[in-house]
Parts: structure tokens; sequence; C-alpha cells
């Protein structure tokens, strides 16, 4: 996968997990928050800024997602009970693309940064 599509299945996954849980109307304020800090930071890699910071930049956001998320699983939990006390397969699997993936675009990027 190139830099740009991996940037374009993150944003596709951001925008997903809002739209899910805007259409069930369960939006929960932090779980957007960690989606807005993503493509915020997309948005600004994608637009050419901070290039010399690019590689703190993209840390510092993708561990602000990574603590948001783990922030809105203490305060609510690891189980949904708007879905009968089903476990957040969702928000697991979407974080888990998140930060799979959000690792991998980083690495690209800064190999393409280098070279």
């Amino acid at each position: 996968m190139t830099p740009k599509i991996t940037g374009i299945v993150i944003v596709i996954a951001q925008l997903a997990d809002i739209l899910i849980h805007a259409a069930t109307n369960q939006l929960e304020p932090i779980r957007v928050a960690s989606n807005i800090v993503i493509l915020l930071w997309l948005a600004v890699v994608a637009s050419g800024g901070f290039k010399s910071r690019s590689l703190w930049m993209s840390v510092i956001s993708i561990v602000v997602y990574f603590i948001l998320n783990v922030i809105f699983l203490s305060l609510e939990g690891v189980t949904n009970a708007a879905q009968g006390g089903e476990l957040r397969i969702a928000l697991f699997l979407l974080m888990f693309i998140t930060l799979v993936l959000s690792g991998l675009f980083t690495y690209m990027n800064g190999k393409s940064i280098v070279n």
C-alpha cells in the first residue's frame, strides 16, 4: 500500500466510525474527538504542513487518539449497554485498524522524507 491509499483508508475508518454512531444516535464526544485528532493530523500531512516535525506530530496524534479511546473505555466500559451489554467489537476493530495503519502511514511517510 502507498501512503496515499493508507491515509484514505484511515480517513474512511474515522468517518465510518462517526457516521455509524451518528446513525444509531450513540455519538460519544470523546470518541468523536479522537476521530477528529486523526483527521486533522492527516489533513496537515496532506497539506504539506509541519514536514520537519512530521514524526513528532504523527506520534503525538496517534498517542492522543489512543489515550482518548482508553479514557472512553475507562468511563463507559468495554461493553455497550445500548447493544444489550455486548463487547465493543466495532470500537476495538476500528482502533486496531487506525493504530496499525497510522503507524504504517507514519513509517512510509518517514521513509519518503528521509529518501
